[in-house]
């Protein structure tokens, strides 16, 4: 597994100031200055993310050995002439002192900053924010999250008192938290004992969840930084530090950056702003403020295997949005004293504004039981998988065997459960092909 981090980006280079050929002092001109070493290049690596939409980035080409004696007599060229500008004078002083250096253009410089920062961004594999951002009740909530391009993440937020652990794919957003939590949200019933301690499809229930997830996409916050630079010189520019690393905190349309004054240019702070750009990418979740930083290394191995984890959990996964009942009554037949068949109904229905199942015309993946009790004793359990149209039915029989003595009468029930799924077997086999793909690409990158 490559251990380095992809991190590109260059460097700012000395301010060039253009000397005259006039003036001069008296004396002979100083040694020329000893050539700069050569600059190490920084490795590129591919973003690491299973395949969605779009193509990934094509590795930088490798410069040749030519190519770095070349770089090695243009820096010691541009060394000569950077001694002997200044005392060359410019045309115009007097000779007998060095000229000033032509003023950095704050802007300029701050542009460069944020494509630069935009291409580190770029080529980290796992970036893990760490800060608050505001629900939509308006409550600040601190949370963390650890994401790949391509939205593949993990973390959790602080909500009510409670913790809600989150999961997101390339287009599944899930939560997972105890049955007080959501039973505080509204859930009750059986489907307040389903969901306890289990992921579920939370995209309607909890928007708050993409709301977060979506805007910090590293793909996002590149574009985020990229669209910055374009809009020309930021409102503000600050110094600063982040976890003792000095910055320069940049204000745009599109949020406050913090990126650091060495290279590589790195975001290692963002915050939104209280009124975003109307146009270009996603902007950030109200009232956040986050450190940003990359995984690396074991860090890196470890997110893998929590990640890998929380993916074979999703077989349990429940999407709250539908629900099941019975259509007509259920029956009995044939049923004596040595087994009975049970005979069910099952209609699943969407809750309204909570699922677009129905809408879309996507497929109800049903989980389905019925459990055959004799005089309250169960001797028969049933499972099913079934495939519905939304708002569809199903007919289902189960069989029970059983020995019941002849001298007296029996009561024999029907018990069905019903479930959807929220990540059925197809989607679930996808799921851990991709996320296995972008592990196998981050590792010969």
């Amino acid at each position: 597994m490559t251990d380095g981090t992809p991190w590109g980006g260059g460097g700012w280079g000395p301010g060039h100031g253009t000397g005259g050929t006039g003036g001069g002092g008296f004396g002979p001109p100083p040694p020329p200055a000893p050539p700069y070493p050569p600059q190490p290049q920084a490795h590129q690596g591919a973003p690491w993310y299973p395949p969605h939409s779009g193509y990934p980035t094509p590795p930088p080409r490798r410069r040749g050995p030519l190519l770095a004696v070349a770089g090695l007599a243009t820096a010691a060229l541009v060394a000569g002439l950077l001694i002997w500008a200044p005392w060359g004078g410019d045309g115009s002083g007097d000779g007998k002192g060095p000229s000033a250096a032509a003023p950095r253009d704050p802007a300029a410089e701050a542009e460069r900053m944020l494509r630069e920062a935009a291409e580190t961004m770029s080529n980290t594999q796992v970036v893990a924010y760490r800060g608050d951002f505001a629900l939509d009740s308006g409550a600040s909530t601190p949370f963390d999250l650890q994401t790949t391009p391509g939205g593949w993440g993990r973390g959790s937020l602080q909500d009510q008192g409670a913790t809600v652990r989150l999961l997101t794919t390339d287009d599944h957003r899930l939560t997972r938290a105890g049955k007080a939590y959501w039973k505080d949200r509204g859930y009750a019933g059986d489907l307040l004992d389903r969901i306890d301690d289990r992921w579920m499809d939370s995209s309607a229930d909890l928007p708050e969840i993409d709301d977060l997830t979506t805007p910090l996409d590293p793909s996002n916050v590149s574009d985020l930084l990229r669209d910055a630079a374009g809009r020309g010189r930021p409102a503000a520019i600050a110094s600063s530090t982040v976890a003792g690393r000095p910055v320069k905190v940049l204000t745009t349309a599109n949020g406050r950056f913090w990126i650091s004054d060495s290279v590589p240019r790195t975001l290692l702070r963002l915050a939104a702003d209280d009124s975003p750009a109307a146009s270009g990418p996603l902007p950030l979740p109200d009232g956040l403020d986050t450190t940003v930083g990359a995984l690396t290394g074991a860090d890196r191995e470890t997110f893998t295997t929590a990640y890998e984890r929380d993916l074979s959990a999703l077989k349990s996964a429940v999407d709250p949005a539908v629900d099941f009942s019975t259509t007509g009554k259920a029956r009995f037949s044939p049923c004596g004293n040595s087994s009975c068949t049970a005979r069910f109904t099952l209609q699943n229905s969407v809750y309204e504004g909570l699922g677009d199942e129905e809408a879309s015309g996507e497929p109800v993946y049903a989980e389905i039981s019925i459990a055959i009790t004799l005089d309250g004793r169960k001797v028969k359990t049933c499972t099913f998988q079934r495939k519905m149209k939304p708002s569809g039915t199903v007919s289902l029989t189960c069989t029970a065997t059983y020995s019941a003595a002849t001298t007296r009468n029996h009561t024999v029930r029907g018990l069905p459960d019903a479930w959807a799924r929220a990540v059925p077997d197809p989607e679930l086999v996808r799921l851990r092909a991709d996320f296995a793909k972008g592990v196998t690409d981050s590792q010969a990158a």
